[in-house]
């Protein structure tokens, strides 16, 4: 109970300092931050980010580096953008057809900025069609101690509104609308898990609620989750469906307000692609909270952060979140997560590569791209109150080089990623794939 005190007492105090106006020193490229001198710079870092610092993660900060739209997001905003409505309180995109709804944010005179950079987060740009990955997880404690391993060759998404590249585009017609569908495993392992996996529809309508689907083959049953659920952990794991890729909730069950515009460090342009040795130190038991953190490049990046509080759900597990949205990637690396008595609770977390293809030339059947993309390569999610994680790599840094991983692809045609295969029988037939 005292660290729960402590931790929350220190989060308070941290979400102060870090909109608090510019007084700490900004680090410059070149500069490496410790724990030992975390404090000159706490105006460039967030809770979590400290949290790590503390433990032994290390940020190597390289030089900001833009991030470019390509050029059919550019031409669509330029397109459709003006046609964009918001209703007024925020919960209805309207006119939206393809590229960033809302590509100039009045953040600090508009009254629904906040609802505009979450819109914005919802559409970004990393990707407008599929993308997809394998991965690895493991379940790591306050000792560094992997207490269980998961993975999985199949993760997919898919967006229904907003396509670019991939027929049928820029929409594909369903009754009610689509936004994007989404599934997660089938689990390769552990065993009692094996055949496992989640299916999540996203529907366009402000008043129809996510259909989320897990599948368990050990009981031969479909579950249908209901929209609270969707921040209750799953498979043993302290990851919640709403936390997957820091904000993956329905908009229109919030409400937002912008907390402030900060120059603040995120992993953007960090390497690292199906490296072993990215992570600070490796599960053995004796490395502790070291272990959950990458070791990687930092850059300053301009952030928008995001308060989120959850107005349409009874006994949903947050009582609120707190968003980090980067505002020329429109979307995050990272969100934190507050329990119902004010404490700091849990963090999703992530590091981001860039490229024309997910990693080297050793890297077999690559998917390359003509302009560049961005893709994930580590992450998870961290419970502060406990000192525990949930963190993957993608794709496997276990076996890496893996012959046989799905490495990310980025909206480019995969027989498993189109409309015909979002359906309940692909989700239990895929267990067996």
């Amino acid at each position: 109970m005292r660290s729960r005190r402590l931790v929350g007492a220190a989060s308070t105090l941290l979400l102060v300092v870090l909109l608090r106006a510019a007084g700490a020193e900004m680090p410059a490229p070149g500069t490496v931050i410790t724990a030992e001198n975390l404090e000159r710079y706490r105006d460039a870092l967030f809770p979590t980010a400290e949290y790590f610092l503390r433990h032994g993660m290390t940020i190597t900060v390289i030089p900001y580096r833009r991030w470019e739209w390509t050029a059919l997001y550019k031409e669509a905003t330029e397109k459709f953008a003006s046609q964009v409505r918001l209703s007024a309180d925020g919960r209805d995109l309207q006119n939206y057809v393809a590229g960033a709804p809302f590509p100039v944010i009045d953040t600090a005179n508009d009254p629904l900025a906040a609802y505009k950079w979450i819109w914005n987060h919802e559409q970004n740009p990393a990707y407008t069609d599929n993308i997809g990955m394998g991965w690895s997880l493991e379940l790591v404690d306050s000792s560094g101690s992997r207490e269980r391993s998961m993975s999985s060759n199949f993760w997919r998404r898919m967006r229904w509104r907003g396509r670019l590249v991939i027929d049928p585009k820029p929409v594909v017609p369903h009754e009610p609308a689509v936004s994007y569908t989404e599934q997660w495993g089938p689990l390769d392992e552990p065993s009692d898990l094996k055949g496992a996996g989640v299916l999540n529809f996203r529907y366009v309508s402000p008043d129809a609620p996510d259909d989320t689907y897990m599948y368990l083959p050990s009981l031969r049953k479909v579950r249908r989750l209901s929209v609270a659920n969707r921040s209750d952990s799953f498979w043993g794991l302290d990851i919640d469906m709403d936390s997957i890729w820091s904000f993956n909730a329905k908009i229109q069950y919030w409400t937002f307000k912008v907390l402030g515009e900060k120059q603040l460090l995120h992993p953007l342009h960090s390497g690292g692609y199906g490296r072993r040795d990215a992570w600070c130190a490796q599960p053995d038991g004796t490395s502790g909270i070291k272990s959950f953190a990458f070791c990687l490049p930092w850059e300053l990046r301009p952030m928008v952060v995001i308060e989120a509080t959850p107005t349409g759900y009874t006994q949903y597990a947050y009582a609120k979140r707190i968003v980090y949205i980067d505002k020329e990637w429109l979307s995050t690396s990272f969100s934190e997560g507050y329990d119902h008595g004010g404490q700091l609770w849990k963090a999703w977390y992530m590091a981001i590569d860039t490229g024309k293809a997910p990693a080297g030339d050793d890297v077999p059947d690559r998917p390359t791209w003509p302009e560049e993309r961005m893709v994930a390569t580590h992450g998870g999610m961290v419970d502060f109150q406990l000192n525990h994680v949930s963190k993957w790599d993608a794709p496997d840094a276990y076996l890496f080089p893996n012959f046989g991983v799905k490495h990310w692809y980025v909206d480019q045609p995969r027989e498993w990623n189109t409309p015909e295969n979002f359906t309940i029988n692909f989700l239990i037939n895929s267990g067996g794939m």
